[in-house]
């Protein structure tokens, strides 16, 4: 089946500058509707709007601030009053998904506590996220290569989340790239776990290049991926390996068509 694809400009179209707004022009000129991008905090909302609404493409997620770590409760309270701020923009923005982070996580305390305290943190935000017409996605990446110490390295560390929060608001966000590069295998995770799916990224592993430059077999895992009963765009979470981004991306673009 095709798939649509979804760019995240914080990774892609630097050659267009710095400014988000012209990635975004780029983006839309090479026939990408659908972007991604990292926070909102301390960015210019009215201006990413205004780029929206000019280039015709739609916001799919923002990211919360994942410096602010979950599992230490003392910092909820600042996390929600984040999370009001973050979803606030998200929702002017037309976006449809919020990724919380989890933090890093700590060694002194087991981890079925840990996942505990954070499921108590994310909850305490799902009303927010559901007023703005919201759903969070809770992303596990990986500690091996790109981000030690998180709290979410393995897949069933963020289903642990979900399934304690219950609820529909509060999905998982799978990363081909960063689920490999755990050394976990998709064709035995994601069918478990794609009822709880709200959004799946993907890059080359290794490398987290654009598909075609790592190992990863492509038509196989886009084959999974339709074989599970995903429909959604597929987002691009990926550092092209040559300066024109929409010729590295030529050919994912080919294999999702």
């Amino acid at each position: 089946m095709p798939f649509e694809l979804s760019v995240n400009l914080e990774y892609m179209f630097h050659e267009a500058g710095e400014r988000l707004k012209d990635r975004m022009a780029a983006a839309a000129a090479a026939g990408f509707r659908k972007v991604e991008i990292f926070t909102t905090a301390n960015r210019d909302v009215p201006s990413l709007k205004a780029a929206l609404a000019e280039t015709g493409c739609e916001l799919l997620a923002t990211v919360t601030d994942p410096r602010i770590a979950l599992v230490m409760a003392d910092q909820h309270h600042r996390f929600r009053e984040m999370f009001a701020q973050a979803a606030a923009e998200a929702a002017e923005l037309g976006a449809s998904n919020i990724v919380v982070p989890s933090g890093i996580a700590v060694p002194y305390m087991k981890r079925p506590a840990q996942l505990d305290i954070v499921a108590g943190a994310i909850a305490s935000v799902v009303d927010m996220a559901a007023a703005h017409g919201l759903t969070i996605l809770l992303e596990p990446v990986n500690t091996r290569v790109d981000h030690p110490g998180v709290l979410f390295g393995m897949t069933e560390d963020a289903v642990g989340v979900i399934e304690r929060i219950g609820s529909p608001q509060v999905k998982l966000l799978y990363d081909l790239y960063h689920s490999i590069t755990e050394r976990e295998d998709p064709r035995t995770v994601l069918p478990k776990v794609a009822h709880l799916v709200g959004h799946i990224q993907i890059a080359d592993a290794p490398g987290r290049g654009e598909p075609g430059t790592g190992a990863i077999d492509w038509p196989a895992m886009l084959e999974l991926i339709a074989s599970v009963g995903y429909t959604g765009p597929l987002g691009l979470e990926l550092t092209p390996t040559g300066a024109d981004t929409a010729a590295a991306l030529a050919h994912v673009r080919a294999l999702a068509a």
